[in-house]
């Protein structure tokens, strides 16, 4: 059995006199069976995403236990207040991304003109400070947390000193037609309540001089003063299935490509079709278009 193995190995994957010195996956039938092959499976693929979508659900592991703990670990190294979860807030976190699905939008503000403060007020959360992340199609909890302490706008809104409370979301949907997962990150402070207090005998103003860089200190602010939005995070869509496999297939295709060239090269044999190295610079090329462009392809 392990002669027969090693019989098929050679016969398909390197260069041997039972394949003509070039192994059978680089001939023509080989390349077209790979290419029908894919093609028959997209179709499939397609036609059973239509027929039943639901069954094509878009997991991820992210979760807001998570996202809570990496973002407080990185506020403690920065000698921050901890942030604690608000209920309102995490309303507002819940409809803001239920309004992004249902509306189909990507964006702080709404087709409609919302803003994500309606959105925290309407929760009854007066605020004096207020922020919001988003962030869509990660697979896990620390690379939405990681992707957000790259951009510069996301890490000042995780590292706002003035921020106590957080909300989030973890929601799955079908945005632009792509299955994934919507992350919605709202911080914010209250506003200090107004304390009642016995009337104090004002001084006369001669006697009560305004001390040298003092501030008036405000109970509330203008709701436009403290608010933060940042831009967008966005991962490029999952990787399908077909794209994975067109990926595997390239890979496997150039490894063999290289094999082939280090035996034309040793053995100096001349060949008369078959330009291996070009070969493999295309494919090479081809993975880098793949992974760059986040689309499937067929070799």
């Amino acid at each position: 059995m392990l002669k027969n193995l090693s019989f098929f190995l050679k016969l398909h994957f390197f260069p041997h006199q039972s394949n003509n010195y070039k192994a059978k996956a680089l001939h023509h039938p080989s390349i077209v069976l790979y290419i029908s092959l894919l093609l028959l499976f997209q179709s499939f693929y397609i036609a059973v995403k239509k027929m039943g979508p639901e069954i094509l659900g878009y997991a991820t592991n992210i979760n807001t236990d998570r996202i809570l703990e990496l973002v407080n670990t990185e506020r403690q190294k920065e000698n921050l207040n901890p942030l604690v979860i608000s209920m309102q807030l995490n309303d507002a976190a819940e409809k803001k991304a239920a309004d992004m699905l249902e509306k189909n939008y990507w964006a702080h503000i709404s087709p409609t003109g919302t803003t994500p403060w309606q959105f925290i007020t309407g929760s009854g959360y007066n605020y004096i400070y207020a922020g919001e992340n988003l962030a869509k199609s990660f697979d896990t909890s620390d690379e939405v947390v990681r992707a957000w302490l790259k951009s510069p706008t996301h890490r000042a809104n995780l590292l706002k000193p003035e921020y106590s409370e957080i909300g989030l979301a973890v929601k799955n949907g079908v945005l632009d037609g792509e299955e994934t997962t919507l992350v919605v990150q709202e911080f914010g402070s209250k506003e200090r309540p107004y304390l009642a207090s016995a009337p104090v005998k004002q001084l006369p103003e001669e006697e009560n001089p305004q001390l040298p860089g003092a501030e008036e200190i405000k109970t509330s602010l203008p709701q436009s003063a403290g608010m933060e939005i940042s831009g967008e995070v966005i991962k490029k869509p999952q990787l399908k299935l077909s794209r994975s496999l067109s990926l595997l297939i390239a890979e496997i295709l150039m490894v063999i490509l290289l094999i082939d060239s280090i035996f034309i090269y040793k053995h100096k044999t001349v060949r008369i079709s078959g330009h291996s190295l070009a070969h493999i610079m295309f494919l090479m090329a081809l993975l880098g278009a793949m992974g760059a462009t986040g689309i499937g392809a067929v070799l």
